[in-house]
């Protein structure tokens, strides 16, 4: 088994280098490039940038020169798409603190520029006269001055992203030299991983195939025992049902002869003798309800039932008549119950069994029991609820133990299998049973039934 993971093991660790190396190396070219692709996209908004402050000077120019308003058309093109490419260029030098305070300060040059022009275009405007635009000469060398700096300012920027951008596309070409050096050698690992894997291989083979003779015998023995063991089952059942019918024909002799002691000695028999009979039948009672009960025990899970269309409101009426509880106890079917595709006879055992304990061991004769229903994906989670004395909490957790009981047996007609049988049933339908109880404060019996 060990000599199989190794050789398992030799390729998949060989490959794991190179997986990483590949890992690696996409993730760092990938970054880079990110960082390439965010540089290139800064110098092209300053172009963007730098070409819409010529536009706007050049169409102010133009203007001034010929009163054309044609020649304004650049001018207001700049003045919308500049402040775009102003917050462009902003949001990309978040990264960059020294470019930033760089731009910021471009940036105002930019707007007093800009703020010129508005000046020049007003005082165009208000002098229809080209011959008068000669006034204009020195605030159009103050602007040409701007323009300038502006220009020298965008120039330092760009110089620095372009230095930035050199600096980015170096380190992916470092990155390719390095995966390529490294891939190389995973490669060479994985070769050898395989040669190795594949020597141990066949010296295994010959000690597979001695373990596949070996493993046909222990399969032969193991179906033998398994033969065996399936007519121990059947003689268990047969003894089971063979002792409990020896066991129950005494007992029944038990009662019918305490019955006959009494009638005929009825004159004779004062009242203690006359409770001890009735105790003793209770006894017989008792250890026939047992058995009944062990019986019941063992054939859970042994034999499966047809599923069938159970409607479980039709259901739970039945097991309410057939139970008679006293006409101040109450039961109520809270919610609407479910039409399901099931064996009905577990599902009437589980409800029959927690209704009746409800009943049995409440300590009022108008209690109250309230059954509903939750529909879940694959299963539906029934609760059975009372107002009874509860449980309390350190006596939780044995209830659902075969023969343990909370009452005292003399007060209670109890085996203490109800709840053993109740739980072996839903687990065998691949469902749950729990309770959440306390003293006073009644008792919730919650199970999941499974419709999948």
């Amino acid at each position: 088994m060990y000599r199989g993971v190794i050789i398992f093991a030799i390729p998949a660790i060989s490959v794991i280098p190179a997986i990483v190396t590949w890992v690696w190396s996409y993730q760092s070219k990938s970054e880079a490039q990110g960082w390439v692709s965010h540089t290139q996209e800064l110098i092209r908004e300053t172009s963007l940038l730098m070409k819409g402050i010529v536009d706007a000077e050049t169409g102010i120019r133009g203007y001034m020169i010929t009163r054309n308003p044609e020649f304004l058309e650049p001018y207001e093109e700049a003045q919308t798409e500049i402040p775009l490419h102003l917050g462009a260029i902003e949001e990309l030098t978040a990264d960059n603190p020294s470019q930033q305070l760089h731009f910021k300060q471009t940036k105002q040059q930019i707007k007093t520029s800009l703020s010129l022009l508005v000046q020049i275009l007003s005082q165009l405007q208000a002098q229809p006269d080209s011959s008068k635009s000669s006034q204009l000469t020195p605030v159009l060398v103050e602007g040409k001055v701007k323009m300038d700096r502006i220009r020298q300012s965008i120039d330092t920027f760009n110089d620095e992203e372009w230095r930035l951008l050199n600096v980015r596309q170096e380190k992916i070409t470092k990155i390719e030299k390095i995966s390529d050096v490294a891939l190389g050698i995973s490669a060479s690992t994985i070769i050898l991983g395989y040669g190795l894997a594949i020597k141990l291989y066949l010296q295994s083979q010959k000690e597979s195939e001695f373990k596949a003779k070996k493993l046909a015998q222990i399969n032969q023995n193991l179906s033998a025992v398994n033969q065996l063991l399936n007519e121990r089952n059947q003689e268990l059942d047969q003894f089971t049902y063979i002792v409990s019918h020896d066991l129950k024909a005494p007992l029944r002799g038990i009662a019918n002869l305490s019955e006959w002691i009494e009638e005929d000695l009825e004159d004779k028999l004062d009242e203690d003798a006359s409770k001890n009979m009735s105790l003793l039948r209770d006894r017989v009672q008792r250890m026939n309800s047992f058995i009944d009960g062990l019986l019941e025990y063992s054939r859970v899970g042994k034999y499966q039932e047809t599923k069938t269309t159970v409607d479980v409101q039709t259901l739970l009426h039945d097991i309410i008549d057939s139970l008679a509880p006293a006409p101040s106890f109450k039961i109520e079917i809270q919610s609407k119950m479910p039409v399901i595709q099931t064996e009905l006879l577990p599902l009437q055992q589980v409800f029959s069994n927690l209704i009746s304990n409800s009943i049995k061991h409440h300590h009022r004769d108008d209690g109250t029991i309230t059954i509903a229903a939750v529909e879940q994906e694959k299963y539906y989670q029934f609760s059975v609820a009372d107002d009874g004395i509860g449980i309390a909490p350190e006596d939780q957790a044995k209830i659902f133990t075969i023969f343990q009981t909370l009452a005292v047996k003399d007060t209670k007609e109890n085996t203490g299998i109800g709840l053993s049988i109740v739980k072996k049933i839903v687990e065998n339908q691949e469902g749950k049973i729990w309770l959440e109880s306390a003293l006073n404060q009644g008792t919730t019996f919650y199970f999941t039934w499974n419709i999948s």
